[in-house]
């Protein structure tokens, strides 16, 4: 054992930056047992030491005052997570989150970072997630992934998932077993048709579910639909719709309605078939 701190990075990739050492150590072998005191010799004393101590992926949960910072399971931490998805993927009620994984742009010397495959994580309604394997979400992507949305493309009630990757096809994962939940379109004036901004809930017994919002962007560039899909048990008996610039507005769902349109100003349009 050395007994110290030695550099990282080969000779070669260093030097490029620190070219003084191509003077100091004329061989490899050389330049392999040194320590940082003989790396940067008088220079030692004008570095700045900066040291890393939270490299996990985290999740910030709101609670109002704060942030709290919640480390992501340990399944979450194999590789590192450009795209982002928040779904209800299984129709529980509970917000689940999608990462996209891998990066394979690395130095020469280094291995590529390709543990990942796409992670599921299913959420348990208090800031919890636990990690579906793919076999069990049926999510496998083993390229280095980048954007992912979230669409009901197929229109049937359930949320689907894109992933693109680099240098691969874009992958499209229609979801099978999710519990289908009402389809919500919102529209908040000729000048914002889509209600870009605007905040949904859904009402269930009195009791309100998570919020959903309708953004322009979001994850490694990345846009969700601007249709939403509203879980639950059952479908809600009212929705809660907080409009850009803040007005809130609650409507009744119409008996018996899969998609509804909602009008600022306005109640809730069942859908044409």
């Amino acid at each position: 054992a050395l007994n110290k701190y030695v550099p990282e990075r080969q000779l070669d990739i260093l030097a490029a930056s620190l070219p003084f050492l191509r003077g100091v150590f004329p061989t490899h072998r050389a330049f392999s047992t040194a320590g940082i005191e003989e790396v940067l010799g008088e220079r030692l004393g004008e570095a700045q030491r900066l040291e890393a101590v939270w490299l996990e992926s985290t999740l910030f949960l709101n609670r109002g005052d704060r942030f709290e910072a919640r480390a992501l399971p340990r399944e979450a931490q194999f590789a590192p997570v450009f795209g982002l998805a928040v779904a209800d993927f299984d129709g529980d009620g509970a917000v689940d989150l999608f990462l996209a994984e891998n990066f394979f742009g690395v130095p020469p010397e280094t291995a590529r970072y390709d543990a990942g495959r796409g992670l599921v994580l299913r959420g348990d309604g208090r800031g919890g997630f636990a990690p579906l394997p793919g076999q069990v979400s049926g999510v496998k992507v083993y390229g280095e992934q980048r954007g992912a949305a979230v669409a009901d493309f197929d229109r049937d009630g359930r949320v689907d998932l894109a992933v693109a990757q680099n240098g691969a096809e874009t992958r499209l994962f229609r979801n099978q077993i999710a519990r289908p939940g009402l389809r919500v379109r919102l529209n908040a004036g000729p000048g914002n048709p889509e209600g870009l901004g605007a905040q949904v809930r859904g009402i269930f017994g009195g009791q309100p579910g998570p919020v959903f919002e309708v953004r322009t962007g979001g994850g490694y560039w990345s846009q969700d639909s601007a249709v939403l899909v509203i879980p639950g048990a059952g479908p809600p008996e009212a929705l809660w719709v907080r409009w850009p610039g803040g007005r809130e507005q609650r409507v009744t769902v119409p008996a018996g309605a899969r998609e509804v349109t909602v009008r600022a100003e306005a109640g809730a349009e069942p859908a044409a078939r």
